[in-house]
């Protein structure tokens, strides 16, 4: 039976993670506002240049949602490295902590640190560039709650090559994302591919939100049921198949003493 209290302990332990680190405050407050400020006065150069309205608009847009991206799924594969890094996984499961109260804990937090970063990049945007993403619709929170979907599958298939690994694969931590990010259309539409990697593109559901973001803030072209029906359905299955590699790692590296020794 899951016990919050013990949920609300592993987030606990997460919580003084980041009041303690100055990367972990980096990576909620710094990087983000980076991001916004160098990708936003890029926004504006284009916009001077270009005489199609809303291609500044939908790069900027498409700056939130990649940061938004990046760092989620960075948060759940960090969850583990940074308890391998300390020698505290022992520790954690000497507890009666249960996987999936861990997991709930790990996807509290990550909401809890994302919500942060969207209204910094979102305050950001308008305060800096008159920039309002919801102005477009709530479409946008849809696709907003997709992203944190695969994002979150993303960071726990990432994670189970850490648990299955060790933490000499912990590189994907940064870098596996990256793999994915130049065919996802974050700044340029999927008809620019090569057909083979536009059909590879077609089963993220990111591509798809890409894709829809531009339709939206550049044609005035809301994306039809079929459309979000086929995002929301891959997301899903992204975050069904992560749960289940996660899982499936988690009690290979028990069965092999990982936790003891995570190297």
């Amino acid at each position: 039976m899951i016990k919050f209290h013990r949920i609300g302990a592993y987030i606990l332990r997460h919580l003084y993670e980041i009041r303690a680190s100055l990367d972990r405050k980096a990576d909620i407050f710094l990087f983000p506002v980076i991001d916004i400020l160098t990708f936003g006065l890029l926004t504006v150069y284009i916009d001077k240049l270009e005489q199609r309205p809303g291609i500044a608009l939908a790069i900027l847009g498409a700056v939130i949602f990649w940061t938004l991206v990046y760092n989620i799924q960075r948060d759940i594969s960090f969850s583990i490295l940074e308890d391998a890094w300390s020698r505290n996984l022992y520790n954690l499961f000497s507890t009666p902590l249960r996987l999936v109260e861990m997991i709930l804990g790990t996807l509290a937090i990550s909401l809890a640190k994302a919500c942060v970063t969207i209204i910094i990049t979102l305050g950001l945007a308008w305060g800096l560039f008159q920039f309002n993403l919801f102005q477009f619709g709530w479409v946008m929170a849809f696709y907003i709650l997709n992203i944190f979907i695969f994002s979150w599958a993303f960071g726990f298939i990432t994670a189970s090559l850490i648990f299955r690994f060790g933490t000499k694969a912990q590189a994907v931590a940064w870098s596996l994302i990256l793999v994915i990010y130049p065919i996802s259309g974050v700044f340029y539409p999927l008809s620019t591919l090569p057909k083979t990697l536009a059909d590879f593109a077609s089963i993220l559901p990111i591509a798809h939100i890409f894709e829809g973001l531009r339709g939206i803030i550049i044609d005035a072209r809301s994306p039809s049921t079929g459309d979000l029906l086929i995002i929301l359905a891959l997301s899903l299955l992204y975050f069904s198949l992560g749960l289940f590699l996660y899982s499936r790692a988690f009690r290979g590296a028990k069965e092999r003493g990982w936790f003891i020794h995570p190297t």
